[in-house]
């Protein structure tokens, strides 16, 4: 019965540190398509005729960013193709954004490390 009520009692220390450190990255952006497509129409020169193709659905990563380390973010994989200044297309690159509260903050190659959750 002892034996019972320890493994009890670990699955539920277990699951309540899961559900807090859950809690630290917030929720899943739903709308993380539309936030990626305005984020790199900033960054673009032709942002309207981007075209995108999405990898993943949001991840959890802890990311060191701007001096602030192990920020629970989400992240998101995607790939850009865009006009090049003769007009055609390049081919498709691959990107992470990050993505802290609701809103993209950074690529992945401007985050100092990243580690998946």
């Amino acid at each position: 019965m002892f034996i019972k009520q320890a493994f009890a009692g670990i699955a539920a220390a277990l699951a309540l540190g899961a559900g807090v450190v859950a809690q630290d990255f917030g929720p899943s952006p739903a709308n993380y398509e539309a936030l990626v497509v305005d984020y790199f129409g900033e960054r673009l020169t032709e942002p309207t005729s981007a075209r995108y193709q999405f990898i993943s659905e949001p991840y959890q990563v802890f990311a060191d960013v701007s001096g602030y380390e192990g920020l629970p973010c989400w992240a998101v994989d995607v790939r850009v193709k865009s006009r090049l200044p003769n007009g055609t297309y390049g081919g498709y690159v691959p990107y992470t954004v990050i993505i802290l509260d609701g809103e993209p903050i950074a690529l992945e190659d401007e985050v100092i490390q990243m580690v998946r959750a």
